[in-house]
């Protein structure tokens, strides 16, 4: 073999390398890997991740609690989607958070939507409490154990102001908090906060858990 060949390889061989130990590394970064779905489920994966709080808002407004929320990018190896640990708890009781997901951002059905699927944890989710603090939050969790929540997905489009903007369906997500049939979700994301609307209501219609005051308005905090 030629020099010039055999020197050709080894570059090659070199580079392979580089970028197997740059993807071996990327769990421990709040980065979303840009070789994975469309530029519309990048930015909204890239836009979700990271440290909130609505300290501002519950300050102002006495109806709102003061709630902490961390999103982390979870199997960043994986190409079935961008997956997201999510981990929600009142200021004040951090350690026991009272909200605990798994988003899979993917492309929606045309080309200015993408969807989140939600889903459980198995089991009892207090064991994962704190894992958004790690380099590699869930790497141990097997990813077929997690629990779909039927009904849940939130559709989100692309406004002119350049929001991303959704809900759930309505009727479809089952609740049982509080006497609850369902609820429902409306969300506002920008890539400086998050707007989000809980509420969960009976059979008959009537709200019976969740703000009846509007969404809790979550900044995301600088690191």
């Amino acid at each position: 073999m030629s020099t010039p060949a055999l020197f050709g390889r080894l570059l090659c061989s070199v580079c392979m390398l580089a970028l197997f130990a740059q993807g071996c590394g990327s769990e421990s970064s709040a980065r979303i890997d840009p070789a994975l779905p469309s530029m519309n489920s990048r930015e909204v994966g890239t836009a979700i991740a990271g440290n909130y709080s609505n300290e501002a808002q519950a300050k102002a407004d006495a109806k709102f609690e003061s709630i902490v929320m961390h999103m982390r990018p979870i199997w960043v190896d994986r190409i079935d989607g961008l997956w997201i640990y999510v981990e929600q708890s009142l200021a004040a009781n951090q350690d026991k958070p009272y909200r605990q997901r798994i988003y899979q951002i993917v492309d929606g059905n045309d080309a200015n939507s993408v969807e989140i699927r939600i889903y459980e944890l198995p089991g009892d989710p207090m064991q994962y409490a704190g894992e958004w603090k790690k380099g590699q939050p869930l790497h141990l969790l097997m990813p077929d154990l997690i629990i779909p929540r039927a009904g849940c997905n939130v559709t989100l489009r692309l406004d002119a102001a350049g929001a991303w903007i959704g809900s759930t369906e309505p009727n479809q997500c089952a609740a049982t908090n509080n006497g609850a049939a369902y609820s429902m979700s409306a969300v506002t994301m920008t890539q400086k906060e998050i707007q989000s609307w809980d509420r969960s209501y009976d059979s008959k219609g009537t709200q019976v858990s969740g703000s009846t005051s509007g969404p809790y308005i979550f900044i995301k905090q600088q690191r």
